[in-house]
């Protein structure tokens, strides 16, 4: 414990700015305190695995944000993989197997083909990353597409893989399959204003294709109701009804009736007025004739009903349907 709060003073006066707080330092000052963390980490993990595994991981980490000091530094880049690969022994040791594998998973991912001296690893560790580097050969490779609109230059998890012309080039490169740490900057001194893009792929298919492109394309404004004054809504045109309501409803209502009407007229047809038997001729000298006025009722009043009945539905189902959708309004934008 006694030589982790040694490590952790000499950090502390190591990374100390030498001038004014952090915000004054350069990017070079920053870049040489984060490797300094680094190599710092790697000693108090060999001193104090529990404690150090989290500082490593940190100080790998903040390492990412140099892609491109990192690119042009050979010794570094070798610093960080052996980091990595401590790291790894570190969660072996401990034995937590599935870890160690996952950390020397990411180190081979962005490795790709540079080769490891197993040799100087140890054989457990040695063994590991032996297995590892077949089992991500085994799983092929994908294809990163880099398409910049200016001059750029493209870093794979912090290393160089090369630059793009501008509009009408492309850089495509074959990646491991896994995840990559992808930085864009433009190279052209007209674009030093242009933010440089980083972001965080994962590849999981052999025959997988993405496609970057630099600058982003700016995103759609957001809809802004409360801006009355710079958007201005309106409906689309109202929806024309095939008849007044009060027509449809009158057409269907007396058609109604009409087929009930017609339905009592053939009901009483040849029937005696009192309800006489009508085969008594002499007390039922007359029955009703009602079976033609009957059946007209009945179909005229059926294909009024049906047809007052079939514009009241569609009219009242196209206008419920209009008025869901009034929300999905036209709108337009003033300047």
């Amino acid at each position: 414990m006694a030589i982790s709060n040694i490590l952790t003073l000499v950090a502390l006066l190591t990374l100390q700015p030498t001038s004014g707080n952090a915000d004054t330092r350069s990017i070079d000052d920053e870049y040489n305190a984060a490797t300094t963390a680094v190599e710092l980490a790697m000693i108090e993990i060999n001193t104090d695995p529990e404690s150090g595994r989290d500082k490593l991981r940190a100080a790998l980490l903040e390492l990412h944000r140099f892609a491109p000091l990192l690119a042009e530094d050979p010794a570094t880049l070798e610093l960080r993989t052996m980091a990595e690969l401590a790291l790894a022994r570190a969660e072996l040791a401990k034995g937590d197997r599935y870890a160690a594998s996952r950390t020397i998973d990411q180190t081979l991912e962005s490795l790709g083909d540079i080769p490891v001296a197993t040799e100087r690893l140890g054989p457990s560790l040695g063994a590991l990353v032996e297995e590892r580097r077949e089992v991500l050969m085994a799983r092929g490779l994908a294809r990163l597409r880099v398409e910049c609109s200016v001059a750029c230059r493209v870093f794979v998890d912090e290393r160089h893989a090369g630059d793009v012309d501008g509009p009408g080039s492309a850089r495509e490169l074959a990646l491991p399959l896994g995840s990559h740490r992808v930085w864009v900057e433009a190279i052209d001194d007209h674009n030093e204003g242009l933010e440089p893009r980083r972001s965080s792929i994962s590849l999981d298919s052999a025959d997988e294709r993405l496609t970057l492109t630099y600058p982003e394309a700016a995103p759609a404004p957001a809809l802004d109701l409360s801006r009355g004054d710079r958007r201005r809504f309106k409906r689309g045109p109202a929806w024309i009804r095939v008849a007044p309501r009060w027509v449809e409803a009158t057409t269907f209502v007396v058609g109604t009736a009409a087929v009930v009407a017609g339905a009592v007229l053939l009901a009483i047809d040849s029937r005696c007025p009192r309800g006489v038997d009508p085969r008594d001729t002499a007390a039922c000298p007359k029955v009703y004739d009602t079976r033609t006025a009957g059946i007209g009722l009945v179909s005229a009043g059926a294909a009024g009903g049906l047809i007052g009945g079939v514009m009241l539905i569609v009219d009242e189902a196209r206008v419920g349907d209009r008025r869901g959708h009034e929300l999905g309004l036209t709108w337009t934008v003033s300047f």
